[in-house]
């Protein structure tokens, strides 16, 4: 299983517990956490995962008119391109995944989350001795966006699952009238190498 470095996320979690006091204090934040929608799938049971998840939009990569019309925001050359990862997970008929150059980032379009959708996955694959995957998250707190690191992964030759990577964001949901908040990921190859990702998932623990 491919590692993941959680990173330290100072500036974003000093406002999520900020904002979370503020919540409890003031009294009337949302009663029970309301679920976003999204079809259930069990992607990585192969890998002992029986949770539950729900694919990001776009997230297998598959539109052709991904980048134009799908919501991503691309920089640097990154693309979707022929050649799915090799478990399938999504489904048997996917044929792309998606080309980060060395330096280029994806960012998400916004994707609903709430109280009980603390983290995400994916398959990835790339990088080198001194170059790899970053994941940020860009959380629209009281105060204005916040952009956080929230994990680091580690060079793979071979494609393979992340561990599960806890962004902390959702913990905003609590603020909202429906229990709900939209937050995006941001991906960047760093260092001189290319990655591919595939399949990023949101585990919305619904069971499992």
């Amino acid at each position: 299983m491919m590692h993941a470095a959680i990173l330290r996320r100072g500036v974003v979690l000093g406002v999520l517990v900020l904002a979370m006091i503020t919540s409890a204090i003031g009294a009337t934040a949302a009663g029970a956490a309301t679920s976003c929608p999204g079809t259930v799938e069990y992607p990585f049971l192969a890998w002992g995962d029986s949770n539950s998840y729900v694919l990001a939009p776009s997230g297998d990569f598959e539109s052709k008119s991904f980048g134009t019309k799908s919501g991503w925001a691309l920089t640097g050359g990154s693309k979707a391109v022929t050649g799915n990862e090799p478990f399938f997970a999504h489904s048997k008929r996917d044929s792309r995944s998606l080309l980060l150059p060395a330096g280029g980032t994806a960012t998400t379009p916004t994707i609903c989350v709430g109280l009980y959708d603390p983290t995400i996955r994916l398959f990835a694959v790339g990088g080198n001795a001194t170059s790899a995957l970053l994941i940020e998250v860009v959380a629209p707190t009281p105060f204005g966006p916040v952009t956080a690191p929230v994990a680091k992964i580690d060079a793979s030759k071979e494609w393979s699952p992340t561990a599960e990577i806890y962004f902390g964001a959702n913990l905003l949901s609590a603020l909202s009238a429906d229990g709900t908040t939209s937050v995006q990921f941001r991906f960047t190859s760093l260092g001189s190498a290319s990655w591919k990702i595939d399949d990023l998932y949101i585990d919305p623990r619904k069971g499992g």
